[in-house]
């Protein structure tokens, strides 16, 4: 028999010895959602017993989580601006990093704009964007239907009004000369050091970009022009040593740079010279 205190305490010890910085509290969050209780619960009742069954399921995690599968994948979910998305093997888990780009859009969208989010995986800029600004009017898209599937339930658990749309960038979509573009495109490097959790459980369509991470930045580049107008906004996230490259990628356009919460050039604004 083991009480639910001493679980938690041996299962920080084996996160630790993996690397995860904070092991109680991904122990906390494992075995909670293993029986379904929160935090203040498992600390209220630390000295119980836990049950055979109980176990099972956490050991079950445990050992899924020592296999660096992602905490957020085992939860179901993550939250981002204040609110919890589902999230699966499909989507891309959300990073407060994005949180940046959404706070640009907030600052320039003008009132009433449409606005594309373009590969939108689970939804959350999106989303959040439509609940933040309800005048604004959304479609978001993405070439996996599986992670449209999630983002889709995921407007609907929160009450937003977005229009999902399959599609390979701008393939599918028309009519969007009066859009404004936000995109946390794939910019990963081919061949970059990620960490395990990273490289071998989130979808691959949606980090590698190429052998410099620019691939997805060209295609915009030549694309945007001919389905936006020129009053568009175009809102990226970009990599921490991207900014720049990115920008040269956009002769005719001026460029506007927001910094995330480390300081890191994490977002480029772009709109057509006049």
């Amino acid at each position: 028999m083991i009480t639910i205190e001493s679980w938690l305490r041996e299962a920080a010890i084996r996160l630790q010895v993996i690397g995860v910085e904070s092991p109680l509290l991904e122990a906390r969050v494992i075995l909670g959602n293993s029986l379904q209780k929160d935090r203040t619960w498992l600390i209220v009742h630390g000295q119980e017993v836990l049950s055979d069954s109980g176990r099972m399921r956490a050991e079950d995690d445990l050992s899924q989580r020592l296999n660096h599968v992602p905490l957020a994948y085992l939860a179901g979910e993550r939250e981002f601006y204040g609110r919890t998305f589902k999230v699966t093997p499909a989507t891309l888990i959300p990073r407060a990093d994005t949180e940046t780009l959404v706070e640009a859009a907030l600052e320039v969208l003008p009132e009433g704009a449409k606005v594309l989010d373009l590969g939108t995986g689970t939804g959350c800029i999106a989303i959040t964007l439509k609940l933040e600004r309800p005048d604004l009017h959304l479609i978001a898209s993405d070439i996996s239907k599986e992670a449209l599937e999630i983002a889709g339930q995921n407007a609907e658990r929160l009450g937003a009004e977005v229009n999902f749309q399959p599609s390979d960038g701008f393939k599918s979509l028309k009519g969007l000369e009066f859009y404004h573009l936000v995109s946390n495109p794939p910019y990963v490097e081919i061949g970059a050091d990620l960490a395990p959790e990273v490289r071998n459980h989130e979808p691959a369509l949606a980090l590698f970009a190429g052998p410099d991470g620019l691939d997805f930045y060209r295609r915009l580049a030549s694309e945007a022009p001919e389905n936006l107008s020129p009053e568009s906004w175009v809102l990226l996230e970009v990599g921490h040593t991207q900014a720049d490259a990115v920008i040269s990628l956009f002769p005719d356009y001026q460029a506007r740079i927001w910094q995330d919460l480390a300081g890191i050039r994490r977002v480029v604004g772009l709109k057509r010279r006049d």
